[in-house]
């Protein structure tokens, strides 16, 4: 690029029309990774929120565009776009899971160049070859169709996509490093979940029984099960790997892990600059150095060979090393695990380091037969001896549900419901979603379903997982919780809503308003639903 350039990145996921309304203490790690390879190649860059832009406009300096985002985001990412060709030439380049929607992305929100899947490398070769200099016309197109995973208009203004690029090697992986200056670029990350990659991509390459829309269905090759990612990337039926509602084997590939040194630099990196809460994010925890088990073979296997019990000591051991942790001064937590990995040895070394850590493990439905067909690496009991043993352990399973998923009926319903009733004891909470037919995975050509409540089967579900969680957040009533002052409260002037630092849900606290980032002592008072509590600083009008 040219010496003067300068890149907005503008963070749309979560955002729908333009403003989120949850997951707002949440920063995930993809942006943070672009802004990482642009820091490599010397690009000045800076990260706005889509609605800090919508509301304000862009500042002159910058001479292009980056944009980040859900299908969900589209909106927002379109009123983004917009509002900067007001003003602004330089080229606009959108990435992130929007862009699985492939030529219907480009077209709908009329970017000069889409990336799809991976970011890093198809970036650092655009800034290589110049691709991202000048204005926002076709004049680069005859370079752009040398460059693999990408969309973009070519010259007679026809919407054109390249080969899709392949999945990056461990080595390539390793060798980026997201940036942890441009943290500070969110307002709210002080007191936000930052999450810090450790992994990218999944294990789980089997794939869903049931038939498509279109016909296609599984023939039982055995393909799934075997060690080749290459045959099961020919599967003779043609359906993506993984679960069949989720896209990830496709955008990312098998499961491959950083090095220690790596990710406890980033995370020793965003405590200096005033981090308090550290996500280690992956799809599947547990899959932590476990492609050093079958090297040089690909892991495509969500259960066999068992967790590296040996890296994930060494990774969790290096993190609570690090001075602000050792202290006790931050909050580090993992993310999602699966249940087929998790035993009592993987359970003794998590409670040893992050002890009373919540922790999210994948269920979707309760009937087991279910899960077989939608192509789960786990069956529903294994869900539920994992949140016993966790449980046991001192650590705070969360469970993942997914209503209205093809082939739910009132019997795969009431299966859910019973499981999650027989989880009540050993969890902290159940999460529900509405299944979304996401681009690149099997069930991308399923129909949109409808709201839980007006489908009788999805019903039972929603019905059953609001009901425990109501019943788990009155566990919280008169006791004590620390937490960071987050934000102003939307509905009250005075007040302010407060983030639990060891997790959990978020807390409306009155007259705390300019307080926000001091780290406090609540007492809980008052369920005000199944996701938020009412709260009292100690000292104020505790009794």
């Amino acid at each position: 690029m040219t010496e003067d350039s300068r890149i907005a990145v503008i963070d749309a996921t979560a955002a729908g029309k333009g403003k989120r309304t949850f997951t707002r203490e949440a920063i995930g790690a993809g942006t943070r990774s672009i802004c990482g390879v642009l820091e490599k190649h010397h690009v000045p860059a800076k990260i706005f929120l889509v609605e800090e832009i919508l509301a304000k406009g862009f500042p002159e300096e910058f001479t292009t565009l980056f944009l980040s985002g859900m299908s969900m985001d589209k909106t927002a990412i379109r009123k983004a776009i917009a509002l900067w060709r007001k003003d602004h030439f330089g080229k606009v380049v959108v990435g992130g899971p929007i862009t699985s929607e492939l030529l219907s992305a480009l077209t709908t929100t009329m970017a000069d160049i889409i990336v799809i899947g991976e970011g890093e490398l198809t970036l650092e070769e655009l800034l290589t070859k110049g691709c991202l200099n000048g204005r926002n016309d076709n004049s680069f197109a005859g370079l752009l169709e040398q460059i693999n995973g990408i969309g973009f208009f070519s010259t007679d203004g026809k919407p054109k996509l390249t080969q899709f690029r392949r999945y990056s090697t461990r080595e390539e992986f390793r060798a980026f490093q997201a940036s942890t200056a441009r943290i500070t670029d969110y307002p709210n990350y002080f007191s936000a979940k930052v999450y810090v990659e450790v992994v990218r991509g999944c294990s789980n390459f089997g794939g869903t029984r049931l038939r498509l829309p279109d016909g296609r269905q599984c023939i039982e090759c055995g393909a799934c099960d075997g060690g080749s990612l290459e045959r099961r990337a020919q599967c003779p039926s043609k359906i993506p790997p993984g679960c069949g509602f989720c896209s990830v084997p496709s955008l990312f590939g098998p499961a491959r892990s950083r090095t220690i040194d790596s990710i406890t630099h980033e995370i020793a990196e965003l405590l200096d600059l005033g981090v308090k809460r550290i996500v280690l994010s992956a799809p599947g925890f547990l899959d932590f150095g476990r492609e050093e088990l079958v090297h040089p073979k690909p892991l495509i296997n969500p259960s066999k060979p068992p967790a590296n019990l040996q890296k994930i000591e060494e990774l969790l051991s290096a993190v609570t090393a690090i001075k602000k942790v050792a202290q006790q001064k931050v909050w580090v937590e993992i993310e999602n695990v699966k249940a087929a990995l998790f035993t009592e040895a993987v359970a003794r070394i998590i409670a040893k380091y992050l002890p009373h850590s919540p922790l999210s493990i994948g269920c979707e439905t309760g009937s087991s037969e279910h899960a077989r067909l939608l192509g789960r690496s786990s069956d529903p009991q294994e869900a539920l001896r994992a949140v016993k043993i966790a449980h046991k352990h001192g650590l705070r399973p969360h469970v993942y549900f997914i209503h209205s998923l093809p082939g739910q009926n009132k019997k795969t319903a009431t299966e859910t419901a019973q499981l999650m009733k027989k989880m009540v004891p050993y969890i902290e909470k159940v999460t529900i979603y509405r299944f979304r037919p996401l681009p690149l995975s099997a069930f991308s050509e399923f129909p949109l379903p409808p709201a839980a409540m007006k489908d009788p089967a999805s019903k039972i579900i929603a019905e059953t997982a609001n009901s425990v969680n109501f019943q788990k957040k009155r566990n919280y009533l008169g006791t004590i919780v620390r937490v960071i002052i987050s934000e102003p409260s939307f509905k009250d002037k005075t007040g302010a809503m407060a983030s639990i630092l060891s997790g959990g849900p978020m807390v409306a606290i009155k007259n705390a308003n300019e307080r926000i980032g001091e780290i406090v002592d609540v007492r809980i008072r008052k369920v005000l639903s199944d996701k938020l509590l009412y709260g009292e600083i100690l000292g104020e009008k505790d009794d």
